[in-house]
């Protein structure tokens, strides 16, 4: 036997808890518009946007050589930018040594997290750059379309009633998209 004693595990830190969960969903929103970005196009108008979308109506409206156009920009970016399924593989490998090390050193997970954040940041601000060089090439009468279909887009969120559940959201626009 011997005559080592187990160590007590301690539990994570209320901050530490809440800067992992922001930091997965920053990376979750940048997942989402790179994958509604590249994926999307046939499915514009069928769900609603969710509330929390910020840029998913907008992405949603654009035509879908604009919106390829943008996801083209974001997948370059990411090429130049060295981020890659091997860097993203090996981070999380990274993570999950951190995680399994005793003694658990909090002080690293939390740079790592911020560096993470900060890296999801950094590629939700360029799809926005790429997004709004987009917008910035479409003359008035495209973007004045551009704007009603966001309009459209945001007429499908679903809308809370006074006892706190949501409306069934509208139905889905005719074959003109309106």
């Amino acid at each position: 036997m011997s005559d080592e004693t187990p160590q007590a595990k301690t539990p994570m830190r209320r901050s530490l808890r809440v800067l992992l969960f922001a930091s997965l969903a920053a990376n979750l929103i940048v997942v989402g518009l790179v994958a509604g970005a590249v994926f999307g196009k046939d499915r514009q108008g069928v769900k609603p946007p969710r509330s929390g979308d910020f840029m998913g109506a907008y992405t949603r409206a654009l035509p879908d050589e604009d919106r390829r156009a943008i996801g083209k920009s974001i997948r370059e970016y990411h090429r130049k930018s060295g981020i890659g399924r091997d860097q993203a593989r090996a981070q999380f490998q990274e993570m999950l040594a951190m995680l399994r090390a005793t003694p658990f050193d909090a002080g690293a997970m939390t740079e790592r997290l911020e560096l993470q954040a900060q890296a999801a940041f950094d590629r939700r601000q360029a799809a926005q750059v790429f997004w709004l060089e987009r917008v910035e090439a479409m003359s008035d009468a495209e973007r004045q379309d551009y704007a009603d279909q966001i309009e459209a887009q945001l007429k499908r969120l679903p809308r809370n009633k006074p006892n706190g559940k949501p409306d069934k959201p509208a139905k889905a626009p005719n074959n003109d998209g309106y």
